[in-house]
C-alpha cells in the first residue's frame, strides 16, 4: 500500500503473463477440441482412407479412394455394415477463411450433422437431379478412370452449384439463404443452413465436388462406414482393412490423430507461455530486489528491534504472494476479455477457457512468485544493522 504504482505494475505484468497462458492454451485447444468434436459427432463408426495416410487423414483433401471399394464392401461385409457415405473434401474460402467443405450425397447428409436438421432452406441438389444428370454425362460414354471432360453445367436440369453452411459460419460472414457467394473460381448458392457442431461447415453435392475438383466423379477422399447394431468395432474394421488393403480406423481415434498432428503447435505455445512467464517472474525478483534495497533502514530497525531473520524473510514472501494473487486474479479477468474479443473479431475460432487450465495457470504462477522471492528475501536477511543506522 505505500507502493500502489509498482504494486500495480507488478500485479499488471503477473496478469499478462497469466493471460497469456490462459488464453494461447485455450485458443489452440478450445479451436482443436471444436473439430473434433464436430468430426466426432458424425453417425458412423470407421473411417475408410488410402493406407498410409495416417495422422494426415484429418487434413487431406481432394481425391483418395475409389468408389468401388463401397460395392466391395457391401459385398463382402453387408451382414456388418449398415451404410457407407462417401465423401470428397475440398477447402473453399469463405468468410475470410479457408473452409473444409464436405461433398456428400443429399440422402447421405444425416451422417455427418450428428441428428441436426437444417434451421432455414432446403437441402441442396435436391432428388440427385444434377448428380443423375453427370452421371449420365460422364458415366455413359467415358471409362471410369478417364478424364474429366469439361461440360457447360447451364444445361444440368437443376443448379449443382449448392451450399449448406453451418450458423456460425452464415454469422461469421453474414450469409444467407439464397446469397450467392464466389469461391475457388465459382459462383455458388447458399440454399440452407443447419445449426453448428455438424462434422464440417460447408457441405455441397457430392458429384459437384467430384467433379469441379477431383480427377473423376467416382474417386473420394474416405468414406464412413455405419455399422449395425451389436457389432465390435475392432474386429469389423480388421475384417474391412483385410478386404480393401486400406487403412480403416475408428472415428473414435479422429481427435488423437489431431491432436498428434498439431502436436507441435502445443509444444509451440507452451514454450512461449514459458518464457513469457519466466521474463515476468524474473520482472517480479527484480523489483522486490529493488524494494529490499530501498527498504534497508527499515529492516534494520525491524531487526534492532529483535525481529528474527525468518521474520523478515516471511514478510518479503508474503508481500510476493499477495501481488502474485492479485496478478492472478487479474490474468484470469483479462483472459475472459480476450476471448470474448477473438470470438468477437473471429468468430470461427474457439477459446475454451477451463477450470482445469486455471489451477494449472495458478500453480505456475505461485511456484514462479515463491522462486522469484527467495533471492530478494535471503538479501534481506543480510542487511549489516549497524552499517545502515550508522548512516545519516
Amino acid at each position: 500500500m505505500h507502493h500502489k504504482l509498482a504494486s500495480v505494475l507488478n500485479a499488471l505484468g503477473i496478469g499478462v503473463g497469466i493471460c497469456m497462458l490462459l488464453t494461447l492454451s485455450g485458443l489452440a485447444r478450445g479451436t482443436l477440441f471444436e473439430i473434433s468434436d464436430r468430426a466426432e459427432s458424425a453417425d458412423a463408426d470407421l473411417i475408410v482412407c488410402p493406407s498410409g495416410w495416417g495422422n494426415g487423414l484429418v487434413t487431406r483433401s481432394g481425391v483418395g479412394l475409389w468408389e468401388k471399394y463401397a460395392e466391395k464392401i457391401n459385398e463382402k461385409h453387408g451382414n456388418i455394415v449398415e451404410r457407407i457415405v462417401p465423401v470428397f473434401i475440398w477447402p473453399l474460402k469463405l468468410a475470410g477463411q479457408d473452409q473444409q467443405a464436405t461433398g456428400v450425397s443429399p440422402e447421405m447428409w444425416y451422417t455427418l450433422t450428428g441428428g441436426r436438421k437444417l434451421s432455414e432452406g432446403r437441402m441442396f441438389d435436391p432428388n440427385n437431379k444434377f448428380a443423375k444428370w453427370l452421371e449420365k454425362e460422364l458415366l455413359t460414354e467415358a471409362p471410369e478412370d478417364g478424364p474429366v471432360e469439361d461440360l457447360d453445367l447451364t444445361e444440368a436440369p437443376h443448379d449443382g452449384l449448392e451450399l449448406v453452411i453451418d450458423s456460425r459460419l452464415a454469422g461469421a460472414g453474414n450469409y444467407h439463404v439464397g446469397q450467392k457467394v464466389v469461391s475457388a473460381n465459382h459462383e455458388w448458392t447458399i440454399v440452407g443452413i443447419v445449426p453448428a457442431g455438424v462434422f464440417t461447415r460447408v457441405f455441397m453435392p457430392r458429384r459437384t465436388a467430384q467433379y469441379i475438383f477431383g480427377d473423376s466423379i467416382l474417386q473420394c477422399t474416405f468414406m464412413f462406414i455405419k455399422l449395425k447394431g451389436g457389432c465390435d468395432i475392432g474386429p469389423a474394421a480388421a475384417a474391412i482393412k483385410k478386404t480393401t488393403g486400406q487403412d480403416v480406423v475408428p472415428l473414435t481415434a479422429y481427435r488423437g490423430m489431431l491432436q498428434a498432428k498439431f502436436d507441435i503447435l502445443f509444444g509451440i505455445i507452451n514454450v512461449i507461455n514459458a518464457v513469457a512467464l519466466s521474463i515476468t517472474f524474473l520482472f517480479i525478483m527484480i523489483t522486490l530486489h529493488t524494494m529490499v534495497l530501498q527498504r534497508n533502514r527499515d529492516i534494520a530497525i525491524l531487526k534492532a528491534s529483535g525481529a528474527s531473520n525468518w521474520c523478515i524473510t516471511r514478510q518479503v514472501m508474503v508481500e510476493a504472494a499477495l501481488l502474485t494473487l492479485g496478478g492472478m486474479v487479474l490474468g484470469v479477468g483479462l483472459s475472459f476479455v480476450a476471448g470474448w474479443i477473438i470470438h468477437t473479431l473471429m468468430p470461427l475460432y474457439t477459446v475454451e477457457i477451463t477450470w482445469q487450465w486455471i489451477a494449472i495457470a495458478f500453480g505456475a504462477a505461485s511456484a514462479g512468485a515463491t522462486l522469484s522471492s527467495i533471492y530478494p528475501a535471503w538479501r534481506a536477511t543480510r542487511v549489516d544493522m549497524a552499517e545502515v543506522l550508522a548512516q545519516d
